[in-house]
Formats: C-alpha cells, structure tokens, sequence
C-alpha cells in the first residue's frame, strides 16, 4: 500500500510542476506543491524501501520531470494558448474634426476622463485635471495628439 501513496506524490509532483509551467504561471504556489510532493515522494521511498529504490525513484522521478518539461514545451501548447491575431485596422483622423471652443454635454463623470457627446459624436475625452459631472456643458480647451481636453462651459 505506501508504493500506491507513492506514485501519488509524484504524480501530483509531476503535474502541479506542469500546471506551473503552463496553466498558471507565476503564482509559485502551485510549483511549490509540486516540488514538495515530489521530495515527499522520493524521501518516502528512500525511508520505506532502502537507498536502491530511493535512487530509482529519484533518477526515474528526475528523468520523467525533464522528459514531461521537454515534451510539453515542444508541444504546440504555446501556439493554442498565444493570441495569433492582429489588429490591421485603422482610424480614419480626417473624419471627426474638432476645434478649440467647439461645445458639448457629459455623458459620464470625467474623472479625469470620460464620455462626452460633442456634435453628434460621442467621445472619450479628458479634463484638465477637475472633476466634470455628467451632464455638464463643456468646450474642447486643446487638443494634443488626437487627444481632446475639455473645461467646463463659462458662461
């Protein structure tokens, strides 16, 4: 029965290894319980069947680890889990034309950015630097690459 509990431990090893690679990476938490039922698994056997099966288990355990690594990085995993598109679409700037002192209304809070409807349009635009409820009239103060800057309306 503890050869079963085992090969457990390092099956677990194994793939909690593997999802640390692949599936979450980063987190270190799922790599560190994999490190740590292998080592569980490896010193069970080196205490329960002696240093000969120790060993193999040791060598066996380090061979399947870097087999698996190798076989799974060689695998088109990347190519299934990588975005493979690109975006080849354009704005066109000539279309929406907009002064210095052209008007419009809030559509949502500008902290310091938001929705505005200047004309007919509706655009993400930005204060300078204050807080603009919605509903609110504003005037584009500057614009700066393509960037629109609003202020409150004075009247």
């Amino acid at each position: 029965m503890p050869w079963i509990i085992i090969l457990i431990l390092i099956a677990l090893g194994i793939i909690f290894l593997l999802l640390e690679l692949l599936v979450i990476p980063g987190s270190t938490f799922v790599g560190i319980i994999g490190l740590v039922a292998l080592v569980l698994g490896v010193f069970q056997t080196f205490s329960i069947y002696g240093s000969t099966w120790g060993f193999i288990a040791l060598i066996g355990t380090s061979l399947f680890s870097i087999v698996m690594l190798i076989l799974s990085l060689r695998s088109k995993t990347w190519k299934k889990a990588m975005l493979s598109t690109s975006i080849e679409s354009k704005i066109d700037h000539g279309v929406l034309n907009y002064n210095v002192g052209d008007k419009g209304v809030t559509i949502s809070r500008l902290n310091p950015m938001g929705k505005a409807q200047i004309g007919d349009n509706f655009l993400e635009v930005a204060s300078n630097g204050n807080f603009i409820d919605q509903d609110c009239q504003i005037e584009i103060v500057e614009i700066i690459n393509n960037k629109i800057f609003v202020d409150l309306l004075k009247e």
